[in-house]
Formats: C-alpha cells, sequence, structure tokens
C-alpha cells in the first residue's frame, strides 16, 4: 500500500477516514472519540496538507478539479506517512473544512470514508457567536506558529505569511482571535463585514451543511455516514457502535471508557439559553428551511 508516485497511488487506501462538519458541530469531540480507538492514527485539522496547490485560493470551496495529478500524490503521501509514523494502518483526519469539498476530497482519495457531523444550527450558531467573543492568553503561541508552520509545504508558505503574523499578533496581545473561525464559504470576507455575527454564523452553518449533503450521499454506498451530534451526546453507545460499523473498526473498550468519562449529556439545546427571541429571530431565515428537513424543528 506504499505510495510509488504514479497516478494511482494509493487509491487503494481504503482504511481512511475523513470528519468533516460545520463550526462548532462537534468534529473536534468526534475526532477525539474516534482518537481513543487503539487502531487509529489522528491528525486533527491537517488543512495545510488538504490545501497543497490552492493556498491562495480565498475560500475553501474547493471542487475535483482542484485536484492534480501533482496534488493528489503530495496528500496521499504526507497521509501515508504520517500514519506509519504513528504506528498504524488506519488514518482519521478531521478537516471541518472539507464539508465544502467533498468532491476535492472523493478525487484525492476515492475510497475513502466520509463522516459528517450534524448539530442544530442553533446551537453552532450561538457556540460560535460566543467563541468570536472570547479573548485568550498568549499561550505559547510561538510554539502553536511554529508547529502550524512547519506543517505548511514550503512552496506554500507565502500564502499563509499573513494569517500566521496576524494569529501570532492576536495571541500576544489577547485580542479577540476566532472571527475567520470555521469553513471559509464563497465570498466569506465580504459577507463577515456586511452581517452581523450571529447572522453570519447561521448562514455558514446551512451553507456547510447542505454542501457536504449535496455531495456525500452520491458517493459510492458505504462512504458516506451522517452522525448527529445530539444522538452522540444522548445514546452514545448505539452511536458509536453504528459509526465504528460504517468504518469496519471493532469495538474498543477505550472508546466505552473515554464515553463515560467525557460525554456531557446536557449540551444540546444550549441555544435556548444563550439567545434571545429577537436573536432566534434574526437567524431563522438562513437556516429554518434545513432545520426543518433535518428534524430539528
Amino acid at each position: 500500500m506504499k505510495p510509488e508516485g504514479g497516478e494511482n497511488d494509493m487509491c487503494d487506501f481504503k482504511v481512511f477516514y475523513c470528519e468533516v462538519g460545520a463550526a462548532r458541530s462537534g468534529t473536534n469531540f468526534l475526532g477525539l472519540v474516534l482518537a481513543s480507538h487503539p487502531l487509529l492514527a489522528y491528525w486533527r485539522r491537517p488543512k495545510y496538507i488538504w490545501r497543497h496547490g490552492n493556498a491562495w485560493k480565498r475560500d475553501d470551496c474547493l471542487t475535483a478539479e482542484d485536484a492534480s495529478p501533482r496534488i493528489k500524490r503530495y496528500i496521499r503521501r504526507r497521509f501515508y506517512e504520517y500514519m506509519k509514523e504513528h504506528g498504524k494502518d488506519r488514518l482519521l483526519v478531521v478537516t471541518q473544512a472539507n464539508c465544502l469539498a467533498l468532491d476535492f476530497v472523493n478525487r484525492v482519495l476515492p475510497k475513502g470514508k466520509v463522516i459528517h457531523i450534524i448539530r442544530d444550527g442553533r446551537d453552532c450558531a450561538a457556540s460560535q457567536a460566543r467563541e468570536w467573543t472570547i479573548h485568550v492568553r498568549p499561550e505559547a503561541p510561538k510554539n502553536l506558529i511554529l508547529r502550524r508552520i512547519l506543517e505548511v509545504p514550503l512552496t506554500d508558505l507565502p500564502a499563509y505569511f499573513g494569517e500566521f503574523v496576524g494569529t501570532m499578533w492576536r495571541r500576544l496581545t489577547g485580542a479577540k482571535f476566532r472571527y475567520s473561525m470555521g469553513p471559509k464559504i464563497r465570498d466569506w470576507k465580504r459577507l463577515q463585514r456586511e452581517m452581523d455575527i450571529l447572522e453570519f454564523s447561521a448562514l455558514n452553518w446551512a451553507t456547510c451543511v447542505r454542501a457536504a449533503r449535496e455531495v456525500g450521499p452520491s458517493l459510492p454506498e458505504g462512504q458516506y455516514h451522517e452522525v448527529r451530534f445530539e444522538d452522540l451526546v444522548s445514546k452514545p453507545g448505539e452511536t458509536m457502535a453504528e459509526l465504528l460499523d460504517f468504518m469496519d473498526l471493532p469495538p474498543a473498550k477505550e472508546v466505552d471508557r473515554f464515553i463515560q468519562e467525557r460525554v456531557d449529556r446536557g449540551r444540546p439545546g444550549q441555544y435556548l439559553s444563550r439567545l434571545t427571541q429577537e436573536q432566534l429571530d434574526r437567524i431563522m431565515p438562513y437556516m429554518e428551511d434545513l432545520l426543518k428537513k433535518l428534524g430539528y424543528v
């Protein structure tokens, strides 16, 4: 299964999993649950690997046409090397932004399995808007930036110079830094300038969920699976059993232990205490149709 460099290298990478989801949907939490499985190598947010060769694009809406043979070889090689460095035969990567780029993901790794976690958009919007107001402490910003820089291919570094400088400055000063958090939908900078933070969060959630659900079900049978965040926290045993079956992974006591120790069953419905009725009235036009389709309202 070692990549050789040809056009079809690692197309038989059957033990690759890509988890996606809108901002604040529980992607990182589900990733940590799965990372406790002893058979999995886990890479959280390798966004610079996915964007190699497309680093100058202004949004995360990569298409199948963006996956040139050179780009595909690079991404496959980096993932293969990471998996082997961790002594595993299966790799899970968590990249929220790929909910906008599933055609690209499928072109790079045609037999990979996609896990899409979905959460009530009202909770996502409330949580994301709250995160944007948090001021962070300047905890080891140099180490954080250095770690990110080392992930970036040298040829892509110029595209991220402004991003790294801005992140370093905001962390050193303790200023707000999450305003661009989450997948970058088309025309996101203009939309953020023109829209209220809460309204933009609602639009971002709806755009991301729709994009993933437009492509995911069209993938070959057995390659796309949806997980509801609410099910994950209310009935974690049943939800994880279904997910592990989809991933062709056996049950693991490490996963069971993680669930017992870390799952907070009171997390769904937080928007009820965080949003006023006026705020709900402002965001519902962006998400009501999708919330109804998903059964949340």
